[in-house]
């Protein structure tokens, strides 16, 4: 479940897309995110690290399924 409830006071029930959801084990990513949101990652603060780097791996895994890389800049780099 989401860290919040819906508008109607309703818990939020995280999905994968279609597209996330294939079972592919090249793209577990998205998978060990809902993973984490459904285990509470959300409620519990001294686990905000790890629901960042969750967050960054599935954003890279996404990226990656369209040919795309992140690459760090500097901060003093547009």
């Amino acid at each position: 479940m989401a860290p919040q409830d819906d508008e109607h006071g309703r818990p939020i029930h995280l999905e994968l897309c279609p597209v996330c959801d294939t079972g592919d084990v090249h793209r577990p990513a998205a998978g060990q995110l809902v993973q984490w949101f459904a285990n509470d990652g959300g409620h519990d603060e001294s686990r905000v690290k790890e629901g960042s780097h969750l967050l960054m791996e599935w954003t890279k895994e996404c990226m990656a399924a369209h040919g795309w890389y992140l690459q760090d800049a500097p901060p003093d780099q547009p």
